[in-house]
């Protein structure tokens, strides 16, 4: 009998606990029907008790992306709901499948927050992942909708851009950009060139300082996907990162970074990691908080990280890419002291093989990975190997398929910062001078070509391009480590993509061979922008 009564009653506090602790959801919780119209908006559940004190919390989604990245595979809706929050979730131009720039998203979300924020009769407080977040200061400063805002919260938004997007620009990135669609209005205005035009016309813009910014930024892109890892090696020339943006991109001028921490593309808008750090910044600023602002800038109620210095790039990459009939081998060159190297085979299919073959002409026993990109280069498929200690001299990548393709291939080096190639800015951004280190001048060569397409990705909302072809605006020319790479600007207003070739030799004689993809925009006045 003791026995029974104790499972009796070891039956009721299990019960009791699982009850306690079921997910909200089971108590009515319910995610939203947004749809897939551009600019429809869904109201979450709301609480059981709702606080006047309290904003609505409106998530706006990133690039190439939907109002549905907050509440599938994604636990944030669930913490705001659990914590009382009343919420919103918006579509923007994204959800039709081609990314639209921040003029036209702005556009749409201004009369969206508008809508939204007299539907409940106050205040919102954003909540945006990556280019949201620039999609939403575009919206409060240029399209006039900061009297419906408190607070904006940013997570991994590129404020200054992202080189991946200055890489889908490159010619060695054209074909596989064209096939899967990454060559759109978005993805463009995303380049670091224009968005250091945007930051011209809205850092001091008279709106600017009407709402407060928040951010925070990840620099774990090895805990991402496969995707985010080929995205973080190569975005790791300009500093840490979480696979799509830089730390030094997410932080935004006239705003305050909040935190740097470890976080990919992805877990950077998670409830779990992010929900605990964001609340401080949920209020209404006009009404009384249990936080308070002084406090948390002193950091007494959350660890704040300070804002790592901006370094300038150091060029750790090779890049080839074309189209190939089935078949299709790339040389790269190891010189001496290269810890590791990372092959990175990108199409528009999968293959069928990846072989990577070494300097003695010997196949390589190594694993290569492949899985379907779902971030930004989604539709493609990626094919990854590493190469630890690999050895000094002339290496290929041979793949094969079934068809015909388009592929880039990106070689990722770890050489512990020994030698780096950088492109500098002179002369007001009109021309770009090579800088070595660790190799030898007299044997130091670059050969670059010039892509442009049309800069009318304004506010007028017009991207004028053609078949999504981008023009050749200067073949590929030769000159030495001394010389000036002179940017064209025979086409007017638009970004020209310099795709740099660097050839030489390290202080130790061996051969040395990198990438370097510099994106230069050129205004209707003649301004030109680049990074650094």
């Amino acid at each position: 009998m003791k026995l029974k009564k104790w499972s009796s009653l070891l039956f009721t506090l299990i019960l009791a606990l699982s009850i306690g602790i079921a997910p909200a959801q089971a108590a009515g919780f319910t995610n939203p029907n947004v749809g897939s119209v551009a600019g429809a908006w869904s109201k979450g559940t709301d609480p059981a008790t709702i606080n006047p004190y309290n904003p609505v919390i409106l998530f706006v989604h990133g690039l190439n992306g939907s109002a549905s990245t907050w509440y599938q595979d994604n636990d944030m809706y669930q913490y705001a709901y659990n914590n009382g929050y009343q919420t919103a979730f918006i579509n923007l131009h994204d959800i039709t499948g081609t990314s639209q720039n921040m003029w036209s998203n702005g556009e749409l979300l201004a009369a969206k927050i508008k809508e939204i924020s007299n539907h409940f009769g106050k205040k919102l407080v954003i909540v945006a992942h990556s280019k949201g977040g620039i999609d939403t200061q575009t919206a409060l400063v240029h399209y006039n909708a900061y009297p419906y805002v408190s607070n904006v919260i940013t997570l991994g938004s590129p404020h200054n851009g992202s080189q991946l997007a200055d890489l889908a620009y490159s010619s060695w990135a054209s074909w596989l950009s064209t096939l899967i669609g990454y060559q759109n209005p978005g993805t463009y205005s995303m380049q670091t060139s224009y968005m250091q035009y945007f930051r011209s016309v809205t850092n001091n813009h008279a709106n600017v300082g009407k709402n407060k910014f928040f951010t925070f930024a990840g620099n774990d892109y090895e805990s991402g996907s496969i995707a985010q890892l080929f995205g973080g090696l190569f975005l790791s020339n300009y500093g840490d990162n979480d696979g799509v943006v830089t730390v030094s991109s997410a932080h935004l001028p006239n705003g305050r970074m909040v935190k740097i921490g470890k976080w990919n593309h992805t877990s950077v808008k998670t409830g779990a990691n992010m929900f605990a750090l964001i609340k401080p910044y949920l209020v209404l600023q006009s009404a009384k908080s249990s936080y308070r602002f002084d406090e948390v800038a002193a950091g007494k109620e959350q660890s704040v990280q300070t804002l790592a210095p901006r370094r300038e790039q150091q060029n750790q990459t090779f890049i080839r890419g074309g189209q190939f009939g089935g078949a299709a081998s790339e040389a790269f060159t190891v010189e001496n002291n290269v810890a590791s190297v990372t092959i990175d085979w990108i199409g528009n299919k999968k293959l069928d093989s990846l072989d990577i073959i070494g300097p003695d002409g010997a196949s390589q026993n190594v694993s290569v990975s492949s899985i379907a990109d779902d971030g930004v280069l989604n539709g493609a498929w990626h094919h990854t190997a590493t190469i630890a200690r690999p050895a000094v001299g002339e290496w290929t990548a041979s793949a094969a398929s079934n068809g015909s393709s388009a592929y880039l291939l990106t070689i990722s080096y770890d050489t512990n910062g020994k030698r780096a190639a950088k492109l500098n800015k002179v002369r007001d951004n009109k021309k770009l001078k090579l800088d070595v280190d660790g190799l030898k001048d007299e044997k130091t060569t670059v050969r670059y070509k010039v892509d442009f397409v049309n800069g009318k990705n304004d506010k007028s909302g017009n991207y004028q391009r053609k078949q999504n072809q981008s023009k050749r605006v200067k073949q590929q020319e030769s000159l030495s480590a001394t010389d000036e790479l002179v940017i064209p600007a025979s086409e007017g207003s638009g970004v020209y993509t310099v795709t740099a070739e660097v050839e030489g030799e390290t202080d130790e004689g061996f051969k040395y061979r990198r990438t370097i993809v510099k994106s230069v925009y050129i205004d209707e006045n003649g301004n030109t922008y680049s990074s650094s």
